[in-house]
């Protein structure tokens, strides 16, 4: 458990500043989509690192990426070992190349989108989002775009490419959606629902400024993806690092709590097949 221990510590190094050390003569490269402000990530992410940064045992460096393309792109270029990718950018990086999905949170089987609103808009339902201004997250985003975009198409049908007003603004992160439907900017937008969530518990959106008209139905989203060259064995360690993350430790439940789960489970390829039939429908996966 110490190794496995020390290798989660290891993922998170960039946000804490740990010294890396090569113990055992491999460097582990890891990275994650940037789905929000990196200082809200890296707080997320910091009592996990203060729970498992003991015991390196091997050397693990964390490679900052610029957007979700970045991501998919270094982990099929083999310069990334390990990434936290969304469902659909899991799809595009097994279409670009051979990797290997290992584990999610357990709310990433049925995961949701929040569709939100200006008040002042004058929006009460989504059918009311037609002729406004909207706002997605990043264009490669799986709760940020493409499955608000498929159920706008599906359930209401709303073409984002000709029924908003003027092309729909992309925020590139779901707390930007956030607070540019907060500002007016837009008059309405699509994101995560934890993010949302979260934000609102916090006291990080003005509630009379925004508020919730619709959550999704649930789809499959986030999962830490592995390039198949890895060894089967790191591949092993990495993944029992986090399913034995255990909820009645309250050192364990502090990480998982942040990290919006109350374990981590395996993750099969199968499990992305409705979101690839998703994003091949609506034109965003054409190869």
């Amino acid at each position: 458990m110490r190794a496995n221990t020390a290798l989660l510590c290891a993922l998170l190094l960039c946000a804490t500043g740990c010294e890396e050390k090569d113990v055992s003569g491999t460097t582990i490269r890891v990275t994650g989509i940037p789905d929000e402000n990196p200082t809200e990530l890296a707080r997320e992410y910091e009592p996990m690192v203060k729970l498992l940064s003991t015991n390196l045992g091997v050397a693990v460096k964390y490679i900052p990426v610029t957007d979700y393309g970045a991501a998919v792109q270094a982990l099929a270029a083999g310069k990334i070992d390990f990434a936290w990718l969304g469902g659909f950018t899991h799809v595009q990086a097994r279409n670009m190349s051979d990797v290997v999905p290992l584990v999610m949170r357990d709310i990433d089987r049925e995961f949701h989108s929040v569709f939100i609103v200006n008040v002042e808009s004058g929006i009460e339902y989504v059918a009311d989002v037609k002729g406004k201004k909207f706002a997605f997250g990043s264009k490669s985003s799986t709760s940020g775009h493409l499955m608000p975009r498929h159920f706008l198409l599906t359930e209401f049908q709303i073409d984002p490419a000709t029924d908003f007003d003027g092309a729909p603004v992309f925020s590139g992160a779901h707390d930007a959606t956030v607070k540019i439907v907060e500002t007016g900017k837009v008059s309405a937008g699509a994101l995560n629902m934890q993010v949302w969530d979260r934000m609102v518990k916090n006291g990080e959106v003005d509630i009379a400024k925004v508020k919730l008209i619709w959550k999704t139905p649930p789809y499959v989203d986030y999962v830490w993806t592995a390039r198949s060259a890895v060894a089967e064995d790191i591949r092993d360690k990495f993944a029992r690092a986090f399913l034995e993350l255990d909820a009645s430790n309250p050192e364990h439940k502090n990480v998982l709590d942040r990290m919006g789960a109350q374990k981590y489970v395996r993750a099969n390829a199968s499990d992305f097949d409705a979101i690839e039939s998703v994003a091949r429908q609506i034109g965003m996966l054409r190869h």
